[in-house]
């Protein structure tokens, strides 16, 4: 993949590419991009975890509450699942829909929408039992979304643009090559959506300063809130808001590489080989001109208490610290511990077409709900 850059640098008329056309080729090229080869990714023997790897428990509490919204609503009966990965959240989903709903499980559709070919051929392995799934590469394949469509971790691998103050200018960093090795060089910015971003989300850069500018992430996010016709849209990631974003602590920006479960500060290492990530910028999602209304921004603990994942922690009178109910009791508590994954995630919650509100979401009726299934 390195090799592959590096010409495609050579063979440009400006001697650079950008930071996005860099990340689009090492993470998403059709045949040596991250995404796409077939090196595991997530787990214990990939590059890093996922709230979807520690059991079954994140999943199985986001399929109750959507058996609640469903019930309780006239949202149509569909989950969208976008950058599904290995199939574990979708697999807790219907799990707990099958079981504890057979009306709702018998009318729904479930769409699986993932560009990397690695990711479906895992899913289509461990989801084979549902004959509900349909699945598709792109979001262009579908002319409409209802119901419930969702995604985790998904815009925090998007190609970003990379820009620096410096001297008080703005300079976007580019990838060039020198003594065959890839390394940064800083240009002028020229980028007109770049400013245009900069200024809509009032974004104040101090001397040397860097940020990552997600300019695919709002054309992305734009597509898919005009093909929802009716329905929720929930996402889930890590990321900061723009006063966040001003803290010096983030001085240096949030791109990084995982390889192997260590981080790799120089993301130009290693293309291919590893996960490239930043921290989105969520109010970028919150107040866009998208068409879409605001119900619940929360930190990913409080959703998860909201959807009553504590309901499924049982005593249990087994030995064995590897049966089931242990596992979903440890899973549980990692997820929800102060420190944990979850503290480190958000999730937004936005409607169109749909009387939502933070009190039906997560209402009194829900919180009886969930104890009532969850009884033995």
């Amino acid at each position: 993949m390195e090799k592959h850059i590096i010409d495609v640098i050579n063979d440009s008329d400006k001697g650079y590419i950008s930071f996005h056309q860099f990340m689009e080729m090492a993470l998403y090229h059709p045949y040596d991009g991250y995404y796409h080869n077939e090196s595991i990714k997530i787990g214990a023997q990939g590059d890093f975890y996922t709230s979807s790897n520690i059991g079954d428990a994140f999943g199985r509490a986001l399929g109750k509450w959507f058996i609640y919204l469903f019930s309780s609503s006239n949202l149509p009966k569909c989950i969208v699942e976008i950058g599904a990965g290995t199939g574990k959240i979708a697999r807790g989903i219907l799990s707990a829909i099958q079981e504890q709903s057979e009306a709702i499980f018998s009318e729904l559709t479930y769409f699986i929408i993932d560009s990397s070919t690695y990711h479906q051929k895992m899913q289509k392995k461990h989801l084979a039992e549902f004959d509900c799934i349909s699945y598709f590469s792109s979001l262009e394949q579908l002319d409409e979304l209802n119901g419930i469509v969702f995604s985790n971790e998904l815009f925090d691998a998007f190609p970003v643009h990379v820009i620096e103050q410096k001297q008080g200018k703005l300079y976007e960093v580019m990838v060039a090559v020198e003594n065959n090795k890839l390394v940064e060089k800083f240009v002028p910015l020229h980028n007109e959506y770049i400013y245009q971003y900069i200024e809509k989300q009032s974004l104040h850069l101090q001397e040397n300063q860097r940020i990552e500018i997600p300019l695919a992430m709002l054309s992305y996010f734009q597509t898919l809130s005009k093909k929802i016709h009716k329905g929720l849209l929930i996402t889930i990631d890590y990321g900061y808001t723009t006063e966040e974003w001003h803290d010096p602590i983030h001085q240096k920006g949030s791109i990084r590489g995982y390889y192997q479960h260590q981080m790799i500060s120089n993301v130009l290492e290693k293309p291919g080989l590893m996960d490239i990530t930043t921290h989105i910028h969520w109010d970028a999602l919150r107040y866009g001109d998208y068409g879409l209304e605001n119900a619940v921004f929360y930190g990913q603990t409080e959703f998860l208490l909201a959807c009553g994942i504590l309901e499924d922690l049982q005593n249990t009178f087994s030995s064995d610290p590897f049966s089931e109910q242990h596992k979903r009791n440890r899973a549980i508590r990692s997820l929800i511990q102060p420190g944990q994954i979850s503290s480190h995630f958000k999730v937004l919650i936005q409607s169109k077409q749909l009387d939502c509100s933070k009190k039906w979401l997560f209402d009194e009726n829900y919180q009886k709900y969930v104890k009532k299934s969850s009884s033995p």
